[in-house]
């Protein structure tokens, strides 16, 4: 049996969550930061702080409900950089993207970061990519 080709193309999709150190108050829980659509299947992604956060330790981890850092694992929010993750095999139960973060010390006073998901629809397309047989 051959394997049955596709000549759907699709751009992949950008989610984008602005927030700041105030926006996630607790420690240790998962705050849902992106809904995705039914079907998405996370690509890849990053985070960007571009505020580094003032308290001892803070650390974010991004991952879903089935895992809280299936995408990043404690990421530190102490100095201004960006971590890209890659795609990730592993396939979620969960279209909702969580953060969850971390920290030991006082409460931060500072700090400000954006969280970029790049995803694909099951069965969505763009355009279509002629074969080679149409040529």
């Amino acid at each position: 049996m051959a394997i049955s080709k596709n000549t759907g193309r699709q751009y992949p999709l950008v989610a984008e969550a602005a927030f700041a150190f105030g926006d996630i108050p607790t420690t240790a829980t998962a705050y849902e930061a992106l809904d995705l659509p039914i079907g998405a299947r996370v690509i890849g992604g990053g985070l960007v702080v571009i505020t580094p956060w003032d308290s001892t330790t803070n650390t974010l981890s991004v991952g879903d409900a089935d895992l809280g850092t299936r995408y990043l694992a404690t990421k530190d929010l102490k100095s201004a950089a960006g971590t890209y993750f890659p795609f990730v095999i592993a396939t979620s139960g969960s279209a909702d993207i969580n953060v969850t973060y971390a920290f030991t010390g006082p409460a931060a006073t500072v700090g400000a970061a954006r969280l970029f998901v790049e995803y694909v629809l099951d069965g969505r397309a763009h355009e279509v990519q002629p074969t080679r047989d149409a040529v």
